[in-house]
């Protein structure tokens, strides 16, 4: 097959509307949801994101969480739909390209290459952060020097990633599991020290650690204002549809995904975040120290405890780059197949391997480009580089939403959000709140890379007319392609 180099992909050929089956279809349901949470990994966001939020509205963190939970209910609902309309590697930029059609058509491919140029800011930055945050976990056990510590993770997770589709859900469901005993010991500990008089501050009531020692009342408004911090420790639960051309079954299976992972995320962060809160033996310490959840486990436990918890992070956050790595090594391919790169570079990254049937070389560059970044960039720059790109990005995904129902770009799809336009309507107005609360810079890093995105597409892809970024229709399980193609496909 043709597939088994990738030679040849890119703009359709004549009378070619579907991209071929060249990735394993070797993922269940519960393969994706396993790739995907790890790719969220709620344990780093319970030990980096949530201490910011638990800084920011102490008590006030529980409902900054429980809002950003409904954020992301809104923002499920749009991804389940357009996803299983469009089960496509690519993501995104495939969702937004296909809810525009007819008189939108242009404006759709435009749109949909600068939310590409949105995931390609978060490619390689992403799995690093992830990456460099190993060495403190393994602190215990033996001491690295942080940034050699992430490049090696970033490697070792690119090498992991050229297997089999099959062999990664299984690696990653082993890691995920192990993680999620970490949590739970945290809430554990938390319920067996439960403070019942603090619930009342959970709902109202807010207060926070003081610099005297004491606590001080917390505004509804600064809970709010976490609220924003909170979408972004959710997430990435929308990342199952780039692995959905592996995906076995129905594309629904996909929208079932994204709600699963959402709702396995949510636990998974919240529940702790509520026990520490609960539990801890001083609410004022906990709300100041930065980093509260060592804190907690080193008031409550013995070094034991702390050593296995923290060895339990540190695999999360080698699970969490390997399953990041795995998703933008299929953006990547897809773009590549979409020729979105100069000639032979879409050969190089639509490459697939022979054997495993993986993106390869796409996997490969995304882990090398990240290990080169843990050596030489420092954390606070990668953070600010990955901040209000989610926003951006949240925000065209709902104005797909709105549009696919319009241009009825979305009346195939298997899924069909409940309330439509309610949520992607709630969802951009919460998104207009959320992008008050961002930096300067984090905007400014926005912004150009949206100008950067469809300058590109103006000047190299828009040229070309059909022969670049011309997307075609996804690649179906032989028992959704239509009669005729599945007749052909089965010969």
């Amino acid at each position: 097959m043709a597939g088994q180099t990738g030679v040849g992909m890119g703009a359709a050929a004549p009378g070619e509307t579907r991209y071929e089956q060249e990735l394993h279809r070797g993922l269940g349901i519960w393969g994706n949801i396993a790739i995907t949470v790890s790719a969220v990994t709620p344990a780093s966001s319970v030990f980096i994101i949530i201490p910011f939020i638990i800084l920011t509205a102490g008590t006030g963190a529980f409902l900054a969480l429980v809002f950003a939970a409904i954020i992301g209910v809104f923002m499920a609902f749009c991804w389940g739909e357009l996803s299983a309309a469009f089960p496509i590697a690519g993501g995104d930029y495939a969702l937004v390209w296909h809810a525009f059609k007819g008189p939108w058509a242009r404006l759709g491919n435009a749109l949909s290459f600068a939310t590409f140029a949105l995931m390609l800011n978060s490619v390689a930055f992403i799995p690093a952060v992830i990456a460099l945050g190993t060495a403190q976990y393994i602190a215990n056990v033996v001491t690295v020097d942080t940034r050699i510590a992430g490049a090696v993770v970033c490697l070792l997770a690119a090498l992991v990633g050229i297997l089999r589709i099959r062999t990664n859900a299984i690696v990653t469901g082993i890691f995920l599991a192990i993680e999620l005993v970490a949590l739970l010991i945290l809430t554990l500990i938390g319920i067996v020290n439960f403070h019942a008089d603090r619930i009342g501050q959970l709902f109202g009531n807010f207060v926070v650690g003081g610099a005297s020692g004491g606590l001080s009342p917390i505004a509804f408004g600064v809970v709010l204002t976490a609220t924003a911090a909170g979408v972004f420790a959710y997430n990435g639960y929308s990342n199952a549809v780039n692995f959905s051309e592996e995906t076995q079954g129905s594309s629904r299976r996909i929208a079932v995904a994204i709600l699963w992972s959402l709702v396995i995320t949510v636990a998974a962060e919240l529940i702790p975040t509520t026990a520490v809160l609960l539990g801890a033996p001083n609410l004022a310490k906990v709300t100041t120290d930065p980093a509260p959840m060592t804190y907690f486990l080193n008031a409550t436990t013995n070094s034991t405890v702390d050593t296995i918890v923290s060895l339990g992070i540190a695999l999360a956050i080698f699970n969490a780059t390997l399953a990041i790595i795995l998703e933008f090594g299929r953006i990547l391919f897809s773009s590549a197949r979409d020729r979105a790169w100069p000639g032979v570079v879409n050969e190089w990254l639509a490459s697939v391997h022979p054997t495993f049937k993986s993106p390869w070389i796409a996997t490969a560059l995304v882990g090398i480009v990240s290990a080169i970044l843990c050596l030489t960039v420092d954390l606070g720059t990668l953070i600010t580089l990955t901040g209000a790109v989610l926003v951006a990005d949240y925000a065209l995904i709902s104005i797909a939403a709105l549009v696919g129902r319009t241009t009825g770009a979305t009346d195939g799809s298997p899924y069909r959000m409940p309330w439509w336009p309610v949520p992607p309507l709630l969802a951009l107005a919460a998104l207009v709140y959320v992008t008050t609360q961002q930096s300067s810079t984090a905007l400014i890093v926005t912004g150009a890379t949206l100008a950067i995105g469809l300058v590109y597409w103006a000047v190299y892809i828009l040229p070309q007319g059909g022969r670049a970024w011309s997307l075609r229709h996804p690649a179906l399980d032989h028992g959704e392609l239509p009669g005729a193609e599945k007749a052909q496909a089965e010969a």
